[in-house]
């Protein structure tokens, strides 16, 4: 049985960044920045509401619990990244780089960033068409949103998997480099830690209260509907609104797929 290492020990777990989201961490769109976003954040919330037209409505809150932040910003003045003061009031997001990235994806029509305090973040944007979200090129091989019709149907899905993790974490710059390595996914890595040696792994690096907002942290994802819904998978159907509620660790070590999806 392999034997958990140390955090930020070596270049190779340097090279360990974090997953994510949001949009998603990115939006949707980032599915999410969301996703990506926040899978760098550890407690967020991320909506689509799809239009009649296949145009959609994004929305991403995110924020770094304080526990969390406060040990991630000792981890870069111990390790000489910014000095005391500088990493104290240092944010984890760069709003505008976020901002760019997500303006700039095909079918994204208007996007709103901002940053309510140091460690949290606010994306609102319109998308023209998710279907033209789901066909850029970037998103299409990370897999992580897709849109499929048939025979008097539309089905909307988001995807996470370790097959197309290091394509998500591609879509999102704007993190900081320092969360990124000190949170080493799994999801990412060719030979990984079981979900039980990561929280070893992570514990040691933490502590004991950082950790604990660690394991209570979670992504809640929403996707509504443009009309009735057909069928649905991953999350629990509420009217025509599909919402899973997803645990950082399971995100962070991707030992299952995630799949959230709505058909209407």
């Amino acid at each position: 049985m392999k034997k958990p290492t140390r955090l930020l020990s070596d270049e190779s777990q340097g090279k360990r960044t974090l997953l994510l989201v949001a949009a998603g961490s990115l939006c949707l769109a980032t599915a999410f920045v969301a996703f990506t976003l926040l899978i760098s954040s550890c407690s967020a919330r991320i909506g689509a509401a799809i239009g009649a037209g296949g145009d959609a409505r994004i929305s991403v809150d995110a924020e770094l619990p304080a526990a969390i932040a406060d040990k991630f910003r000792k981890l870069a003045r111990a390790g000489g990244q910014a000095s005391g003061a500088q990493a104290s009031a240092a944010g984890f997001f760069d709003v505008e780089a976020i901002r760019k990235t997500i303006a700039a994806r095909p079918g994204i029509s208007r996007v709103t960033v901002t940053q309510p305090s140091l460690d949290s973040i606010r994306v609102e944007a319109k998308a023209r068409s998710v279907e033209e979200l789901a066909a850029s090129a970037d998103i299409k091989t990370a897999r992580l949103i897709s849109v499929s019709r048939g025979a008097g149907w539309t089905e909307f899905r988001i995807t996470l998997d370790r097959g197309g993790a290091k394509n998500v974490v591609a879509l999102f710059p704007g993190l900081d480099p320092t969360l990124l390595e000190a949170l080493s996914p799994p999801a990412l890595e060719d030979d990984p830690l079981t979900i039980d040696e990561y929280r070893t792994m992570l514990k040691g690096v933490l502590g004991e209260r950082a950790m604990a907002a660690m394991e209570a942290a979670s992504i809640k994802l929403s996707i509504e509907a443009p009309g009735a819904v057909l069928a649905s998978g991953g999350g629990k159907l509420s009217g025509s609104t599909i919402t899973a509620a997803i645990p950082i660790l399971d995100l962070l070590a991707l030992s299952k797929p995630i799949e959230l999806w709505i058909r209407w």
